[in-house]
């Protein structure tokens, strides 16, 4: 009994000793292999637009078809329909005439025109041909009203099978426009599939060129590689000379003002710029940066840092409806960040776009000035001061 407590007891002493290793960090390799795959995913993607592009191409041809055949079958019923109004005027002209010819053989008011015309034969030999036309007339034109109203019979028995025809023609050309518009749908979800992944490849990419400038290799953790510049007290800059910034959107409205205001009833200090825009715009880093935290500060946030000419920025991102970076991530002024929203306490969808020197979130955590250490509040300013923005209430069209 006391040996097998030894051993158990030798057991956990074992387990106990061996270090245990987390292995979370991502290597500059993870992002390659990433990148592989974000560029496969793209390849599908436009390969699946290729082959939706042909598809919806086709379809438009049989619409197109499908339209002529209708056209041409609304012509034939017309034709069909001006034969038969025309052998019914051909039909009563025939009547006429059959009615003129019996009239012929009725009395006239000076005695029987047929006794007339019968009486006016000069031999039995003229008497009877005289009366054999008088009936051949007649037959022939009752044979030929029979042969009119039997084609107008048959018109109409066609006009029936080209409406038929059209009926089906219309339900077909139906069924396809149906088609062409999942089609449509299709090809405009692929468009923006293919945007997004066209642009995430594009940003791997210049990250990955990035890391590989700072001469990393694959095998270098990007903590590891960001710590050439950040780390060790380095004092190194990621970015080059003379950087600007930009405006985080390709339009928008400015609808509230860096400083004092009131809001829902008290005054407070903005310490930002509202841009009002529909909810799901693209939000683009203001400048080339690393992100450095995302959470939920002002709704769902974001913090970039940049370094600009040796000068250490934060640019700060309010009420996002989704967050599109990793804190870590390096990103460029044409990264997309996030999609703006109207998350967290906010007066309606727009962005809330803050500035401030030092690294928020790593050099100070706090939002307001605060006895427990620094704050937000004493490093942020007005954004107009780096970034070139329109009046207040008017609206701008580019970056």
């Amino acid at each position: 009994m006391m040996k097998k407590i030894l051993n158990y007891l030798l057991v956990l002493l074992v387990v106990f000793t061996i270090p245990i290793t987390i292995v979370d960090a991502k290597t500059i390799g993870d992002l390659e292999k990433e990148l592989e795959a974000a560029q496969k995913k793209l390849n599908d993607t436009n390969t699946q637009k290729a082959i939706n592009s042909q598809n919806l191409k086709e379809t438009q041809n049989k619409i197109s078809e499908i339209q002529s055949s209708i056209q041409k079958t609304e012509e034939s019923i017309d034709q069909k329909t001006k034969e038969s109004e025309q052998l019914e005027k051909d039909i009563q002209k025939k009547n006429e005439q059959t009615k003129d010819l019996m009239r012929y053989y009725q009395k006239s008011s000076s005695g029987s025109a047929l006794i007339e015309y019968i009486m006016g034969a000069e031999s039995i030999t003229d008497l009877v041909y005289r009366l054999s036309i008088t009936e051949q007339i007649s037959s022939y034109n009752k044979k030929t009203v029979d042969e009119m109203n039997e084609m107008i019979k048959e018109n109409e028995e066609i006009k029936k099978e080209l409406a038929s025809k059209k009926e089906e023609l219309v339900s077909l050309k139906s069924e396809q426009e149906v088609q062409m518009t999942v089609l449509n749908q299709k090809q405009s979800e692929l468009n923006k599939e293919g945007e997004s992944d066209e642009a995430s490849v594009k940003s791997m990419k210049k990250e990955l060129e990035y890391y590989k400038s700072l001469k990393c290799t694959s095998s270098d953790t990007i903590d590891g590689c960001l710590a050439k510049v950040y780390g060790n007290g380095s004092g190194g800059s990621y970015l080059p000379s003379g950087t600007t910034f930009f405006r985080p959107t390709t339009s928008g409205r400015i609808s509230s003002e860096f400083g004092k205001r009131t809001l829902f009833g008290s005054a407070n200090n903005h310490f930002a710029i509202d841009i009002a825009m529909p909810i799901g715009t693209p939000v683009y880093a203001v400048a080339p940066g690393i992100v450095g935290y995302t959470g939920e500060v002002c709704g769902i946030s974001l913090v970039v840092w940049h370094n600009i000419n040796g000068q250490t920025y934060s640019s700060i991102y309010c009420h996002l409806s989704k967050q599109l970076v990793k804190k870590g991530q390096v990103v460029t002024k044409d990264t997309m960040i996030a999609k703006s929203g109207n998350t967290g306490i906010s007066t309606g969808p727009h962005l809330h776009l803050g500035m401030a020197t030092g690294k928020y979130k790593a050099d100070y955590y706090y939002y307001y000035k605060t006895s427990r250490g620094d704050s937000l509040e004493n490093h942020t300013f007005n954004p107009r001061n780096v970034i070139n923005f329109p009046a207040l209430g008017k609206s701008y069209y580019n970056r």
